[in-house]
């Protein structure tokens, strides 16, 4: 799935976010049901983020999948176009050590971007998504035939007899609320020898503050390299590929961009910024309100500056971009190819 759009910077200025609850002091680990040690590294409303000593991975705490029409209204900026390719995507297309042809289950399939890239490239293909708008475009816009409302758990069970060659899921893992229950799926899709392709936001990648799209019920889970390398193989894989997006252009403009944050908004506009990561966790009826709310004046006049100081970052981040890679930060997204052993 790609990132929902509110605007360039990601946020809103707009209502209030919910009262937080007590969060929990202590969590097991969704893969290993190993019990962490230690407090929580970050806190967010009712939520809690944890690390697991034993597989690496990042986790947070109360963790629900949201419902579709929750996706409808926070991916509803997608719903109508066909968007590019996403770097994992082209990974895969591009990755010597994957398959060229045969049947393809793209899990949280949007659009269909990537379905239509891998149909040119003589994959016969089939997408799961809860996103009904974004599964409608895909069937009616680029005749994609068989694009199922399911997500892969319900979709084993309505479809068991279903075998593919290859599974992919792009921007996907991260969002699960049973990350095992999920890959345990994934494999009973596949055909022996079966491939799996995915994608995750890299925890690893360098960041100048707080990504406001990777907090629950958005993202529940966080990866890096060596947490996919401790995971996959507890559910038979052995892994062929991992890429790490080196840092582009586009990310160091936006991660200086970020860096320079003056908080001149709350000084003009007298409120505070509304992030992503608070609407995702207001009630429905009151995200759809602070999503469709009409920008005053002084907003709009702010989202023009904010454009404007955007630009002002372009040089910088040019001047920066080869120090940056010759240290090797990371960009977003962490990739992975591996295959049933």
């Amino acid at each position: 799935m790609s990132s929902p759009s509110l605007n360039p910077m990601g946020n809103l200025v707009a209502g209030q976010n919910a009262s937080p609850s007590a969060t929990p002091a202590s969590a097991s680990c969704p893969i290993c049901d190993r019990c962490t040690a230690g407090p929580a590294l970050e806190k967010q409303g009712i939520y809690a983020l944890f690390s697991c000593p034993e597989c690496g991975l990042q986790f947070w705490n109360p963790r629900a999948l949201p419902t579709s029409e929750w996706y409808e209204l926070m991916y509803s900026g997608r719903d109508a176009k066909l968007l590019p390719l996403e770097p994992g995507h082209k990974y895969f297309l591009s990755d010597p050590n994957a398959p060229r042809s045969g049947d393809l289950l793209d899990v949280g399939c949007g659009t269909g971007n990537f379905l239509v890239a891998a149909r040119d490239k003589d994959f016969r293909v089939s997408g799961t998504e809860l996103d009904r708008s974004a599964a409608s475009f895909a069937r009616e816009k680029l005749s994609l035939e068989n694009i199922f409302p399911f997500s892969i758990i319900d979709f084993v069970a309505q479809y068991p007899a279903a075998k593919f060659d290859v599974v992919t899921f792009f921007e996907v893992l991260e969002h699960q609320a049973d990350p095992a229950a999920f890959l345990r799926s994934v494999t009973s899709c596949l055909r022996p020898g079966g491939y799996i392709a995915l994608s995750v936001p890299n925890r690893d990648r360098w960041l100048t503050g707080p990504d406001v799209f990777d907090y629950p019920p958005n993202h529940f889970l966080r990866w890096n390299e060596a947490a996919l390398r401790n995971v996959l193989p507890r559910f038979g894989f052995q892994i062929l590929s991992v890429r790490q997006q080196p840092v582009d252009f586009p990310y160091a403009v936006s991660m200086i961009n970020m860096a320079l944050r003056s908080g001149l908004t709350q000084k003009v506009t007298g409120s505070e910024d509304v992030y992503f990561r608070d609407v995702m966790q207001m009630d429905t009826a009151k995200a759809a309100a602070v999503i469709r709310e009409a920008p005053s004046a002084r907003q709009r006049l702010m989202s023009t500056l904010g454009r404007v100081k955007r630009g002002l970052c372009y040089p910088l981040a040019g001047a920066a971009l080869p120090y940056l890679r010759l240290r090797g930060y990371k960009a977003a997204y962490l990739y992975c190819l591996a295959r049933l052993a």
